[in-house]
């Protein structure tokens, strides 16, 4: 570690700025450090090294589009700072964050008042000036001074307007006439980001210091993260298929309002009739602290629902369909989150195929059951129908309980290992499937893409290696490691979370698919699967390996199935949908490689619009009317959408949504092969 001026920079900063240090963050910036050295699965030394990384990201996280800091404070925060975050740390000394707020207030500051004084009636749309893309990674950009920095904005606001005028209208003959209210909304809506963002000192200074402990603990590998307690709540609700939640989504108009989205079933407010899509929000209350909907964000907005100690929130609304203001209170409930369950149809062709659909591995810890239980009961009622053979869609699943995963590979297998767990003391662990007996032994086929992510990849290739599982679809995400969750500061129950990654997992065989994903037995091409991004594109990611297993069960002989793959491959080679997205995908890369200078006028705008409008609705046509099955719903499920017609409505759109699956289509014929050839 070199020498630098760093206290004596510090104490001149910090006394020109007249600012102290903080000590609840420089607390528990400390004990996350700790619970990290102690616990992570491969921590890293404090360093150089580190506060280079951590400097540049916090940087990009207050500005990521290099809007608001100029180039002489990345110069002076990169002097001071690049290689002396750590000395800081180190020293529990943490009044650098208050250098980059003031600094940055004073920007945001700044911002706001060039957003101000823009004369929109002086802007200029007729193409004189322009704008020109460049790739991200090209360097930063900062204005060198508040005028260019103004210039800045200015073509941003207006590239921006036009973009919008866009959306809002079908035809553009009206664009001398609207385009200075679009452009009015535009600016409007910038200001309001700030004034979010300035909404109180504490605010500000709060969320820099949550963001700068996210990028610290990123640093050690992509799935360590600091939560705040409301990003913990959302955390949570992912995970469970009951948590406690108003039940309500949100969404912002054109005009700034924040309304109401979505209504979950089951929910208080649904049940009651209390709102509508539409309603707008005009305040919210909890524990007496109101929240204004004015200039507000989204992520703002939910940061109040989820925090833990809101548990009743009390709505003040203005009705869509009345005009007229209304309150309600709202308590959070377990409500049954739909988006978390489990889908299950018949597809009913040359043989009759069982299809489950699990987007996530959820728990319900309240009522004691989870996705495996959710999934055998599906397949108990698949058996009871005859089935000759399933598909489990683990497409876009991002992952979840390990429990659960382990629990859902048992009902496949009569028993034996499911996975190893290694920890940071080498102590491998294998886990188990204790259970005799298989709820469903018929021919399964696992569907995958590269959003299949942790659980997903888990049972994948457990049930892979067991030969229990033909895997189709695209190679997955490349995520094999275990967090745990800490609080942040034991002496301080409001600093948030720290979620640590201390394990690491592999398959029965010993090898891991860390960053490199599951490779499917059959290979389907996945729409934007190029543009994807996958473990292996994180800048702190843990390399694959492999352990020596030192177990005693014997690897089943992988099975033949070269001559099906060939049968698939001849197919794909002939499909319209896959030359259509090597098309798009071909098309895209152009797209977003072209430095092309655009000029600011509606027809220059309208040029670069079209060609990325051109590639994406050929998207539309990527669908299969080549199906040789039909969808039904399972006995059960016929009853339950009998008696409820949202449920029905909701339950028909899913089945025209799978019989448009090209994927799905392909995996049914690959699995109607495999029971020819059986």
């Amino acid at each position: 570690m070199k020498f630098r001026p760093y206290l004596i920079t510090l104490i001149i900063l910090c006394s020109l700025k007249g600012f102290s240090q903080t000590d609840d963050f420089c607390e528990t910036l400390s004990s996350v450090n700790s619970i990290i050295q102690k616990y992570h699965y491969a921590p890293k030394a404090v360093d150089d090294s580190l506060s280079a990384y951590v400097f540049h990201n916090f940087l990009e996280k207050l500005d990521e589009d290099e809007m608001y800091f100029l180039k002489e404070d990345f110069e002076k925060l990169n002097s001071y700072f690049e290689y002396n975050l750590d000395d800081a740390i180190l020293n529990n000394n943490c009044s650098f964050i208050d250098t980059f707020y003031t600094i940055y207030k004073i920007r945001l500051d700044e911002t706001k008042k060039v957003l101000e004084e823009i004369d929109i009636q002086q802007l200029d749309f007729s193409g004189t000036d322009s704008l020109y893309f460049t790739k991200r990674g090209t360097g930063y950009r900062f204005a060198k001074t508040k005028e260019k920095k103004a210039t800045y904005w200015s073509r941003k606001i207006r590239r921006d307007a036009i973009y919008k005028f866009l959306d809002l209208t079908d035809s553009t003959e009206t664009f001398n006439t609207k385009i200075n209210t679009v452009t009015k909304q535009v600016i409007d809506n910038e200001i309001c980001i700030i004034e979010d963002k300035l909404k109180t000192d504490h605010n500000l200074k709060k969320t820099m210091q949550d963001a700068f402990l996210d990028t610290f603990c990123s640093y050690f590998d992509p799935h360590t993260n600091y939560f705040n307690p409301s990003d913990k709540s959302y955390f949570d609700e992912s995970l469970h298929d009951d948590y406690n939640s108003i039940g309500l989504k949100f969404s912002k108009t054109d005009n700034g309002n924040i309304v109401v989205s979505e209504i979950q079933a089951g929910c208080t407010a649904w049940k009651e009739n209390l709102v509508e899509i539409g309603d707008e929000i005009l305040t919210i209350t909890a524990n007496n602290i109101p929240l204004e909907m004015n200039c507000i964000s989204l992520e703002t907005l939910y940061n109040f629902i989820y925090n833990p100690e809101n548990k009743i929130l009390h709505f003040r609304i203005k009705k869509k369909s009345s005009n007229t203001t209304t309150t309600i209170n709202l308590k959070k409930e377990a409500i049954h989150i739909a988006d978390n369950t489990v889908d299950s149809f018949i597809l009913k062709g040359t043989n009759k195929v069982g299809y489950i659909k699990l987007p996530g591995f959820y728990t319900s810890e309240d009522f004691g059951m989870g996705c495996a239980n959710d999934i055998a009961k599906e397949l108990l009622r698949l058996n009871k129908e005859k089935v000759e053979a399933l598909i489990l869609d683990l497409r876009n699943n991002g992952g979840g309980s390990l429990k659960e995963a382990t629990d859902l590979v048992g009902l496949f297998i009569d028993r034996g290992p499911v996975a190893i767990v290694n920890t940071r003391e080498n102590n491998k662990e294998i886990v188990k499937d204790y259970n005799r007996g298989t709820v469903f032994s018929k021919p399964l086929i696992i569907l995958v893409n590269e959003n299949s992510a942790s659980a997903s990849e888990y049972v994948t290739a457990s049930l892979q290696d067991h030969q229990r599982a033909i895997v189709v679809g695209t190679t997955t995400f490349g995520k094999a490691s275990g967090q745990t969750i800490f609080t942040a500061n034991p002496n301080n129950p409001n600093a948030g979370y720290v979620k640590v990654t201390f394990e690491r997992l592999y398959r029965i065989t010993g090898e891991s698919w860390q960053k490199d994903g599951v490779v499917p037995d059959f290979s389907i091409p996945s729409l934007l699967e190029s543009f994807s991004y996958r473990e292996s594109h994180y800048e702190n990611v843990l390399a694959n390996d492999t352990i020596v297993k030192n177990t005693y069960f014997k690897i089943p002989v992988k099975r033949n199935l070269q001559r099906l793959i060939e049968q698939s491959k001849e197919r794909l080679e002939i499909s319209k949908n896959i030359q259509l997205i090597k098309k798009i995908d071909t098309d895209l890369h152009t797209y977003f490689d072209d430095t092309t200078t655009i000029p600011l006028s509606l027809k220059g705008v309208i040029s670069r619009k079209e060609k990325f409008d051109a590639i994406w609705t050929q998207m539309d046509s990527v669908y299969t009317t080549d199906n040789s099955f039909k969808i039904d719903n399972t006995l059960a499920n016929k009853e339950i959408i009998s008696k409820n017609d949202e449920v029905n409505e909701i339950n028909t759109k899913k089945r025209e949504d799978l019989l448009k699956d090209y994927e799905l289509s392909e995996t049914y014929k690959i699995i109607t092969d495999l029971l020819t050839n059986k």
